[in-house]
């Protein structure tokens, strides 16, 4: 892996490989080593290489590689909040949407991420995925 050039898509498709590869213990070695540098080497200022993480939650497979690196950047850029909370709100796995909403309600807060669930309730997705309250859970938020 060079620090030059950091091919999203490559690493997308080896961590994907990983997930799915028989041994456990290599898998997880190189799940780790991908994460490790995809974070640190994690394009703050590119608004390019951002738009691919955006572009890449809308991708069933991509978007738990996107999950795992954010579970890794601190601070999460602002400008991925809204797609983040979004793609969560979309998930239909309750269990699994905290994947995407948890680095947000760590860089952010329960307020900025609940008043970005808000913005989103309406979104005819999240309505017929019930996507509020199965976030709501992992937030933190009562009675949502």
């Amino acid at each position: 892996m060079q620090n030059e050039f950091m091919n999203l898509d490559e690493l997308a498709a080896e961590y994907d490989e990983a997930i799915n590869a028989e041994d456990k213990n290599s898998a997880d070695h190189k799940i780790n080593e991908i994460i490790r540098f995809v974070a640190s080497n994690f394009p703050r200022d590119n608004p390019e290489a951002l738009a691919w993480f955006t572009a890449a939650l809308q991708d069933k497979r991509k978007k738990w590689f996107v999950a795992k690196v954010m579970s890794k950047v601190n601070p999460l850029p602002k400008s991925l909040l809204k797609d983040l909370v979004l793609a969560s709100m979309l998930e239909s796995n309750p269990s699994s949407n905290k994947f995407l909403i948890l680095p947000c309600v760590k860089t952010y807060g329960k307020e900025m991420v609940k008043e970005t669930m808000l913005k989103y309730s309406t979104h005819p997705q999240v309505i017929e995925n019930d996507g509020f309250n199965k976030v709501a859970y992992w937030v933190g938020l009562r009675n949502a």
